[in-house]
């Protein structure tokens, strides 16, 4: 079952007062690190979805150029547009998508891949992770699901998808801490920052 990584990264990050994608943590800007994990989905370029300053972010992030780019025009209209976006480009092209946001910054390719496989495994219609039974990110999403994502409004993205009793929507106990880390505001940002020095993986 052909699994695709899509990256989420259109935002205003009004909260943050600038583009947090190209916020440096340990060294490199968070959307590389996001990046980089989506690689455990497997071979093939990670769909990274931009909107918001998406020159400035495609000058400043060193990977995206190994991603296949879509630029969301309509960003303003909430996060439901973006996935839609990035639907839109992996629709009939694989049994379902990985749905990666660029603000959590310690997600891990090795992370992915354990939920990558767990989903092949389990073939839910859906697949999310906790920790410590804390819901987190990143989702994923069967493609027979697709068309229904297509649909969504407002900032809420997939997590309509929740509410349907009707749906098959796993749950995946995971020790790493990172599906429930992300960084909104300056003081989240300078909170996590020295929280973690010395302690990235580089």
């Amino acid at each position: 079952m052909k699994l695709k990584a899509v990256i989420l990264a259109a935002g205003t990050s009004s909260r943050m007062g600038g583009p947090k994608q190209l916020l440096k943590i340990g060294g490199r800007t968070m959307l590389d690190r996001v990046i980089e994990a989506a690689r455990g989905t497997g071979p093939g370029r990670p769909v990274l979805v931009l909107g918001a300053r998406s020159e400035q972010v495609l000058a400043q992030t060193e990977l995206a150029g190994g991603c296949e780019v879509v630029v969301n025009k309509d960003f303003a209209l909430g996060q439901a547009a973006s996935l839609a976006a990035g639907v839109r480009r992996v629709m009939n092209r694989c049994g379902g998508a990985v749905f990666l946001l660029c603000d959590q910054p310690l997600i891990r390719a090795e992370l992915v891949a354990e939920l990558a496989e767990e989903f092949i495994r389990r073939r839910p219609d859906a697949l999310y992770p906790t920790h410590h039974g804390q819901r987190g990110n990143p989702v994923v999403i069967n493609s027979r699901l697709f068309p229904e994502l297509l649909r969504a409004e407002g900032d809420r993205g997939a997590r309509f998808l929740f509410d349907d009793p009707e749906l098959d929507i796993a749950a995946h106990e995971v020790a790493d801490r990172g599906v429930i880390v992300d960084i909104d505001t300056p003081e989240e940002y300078r909170a996590f920052c020295s929280l973690e020095q010395g302690g990235l993986n580089e």
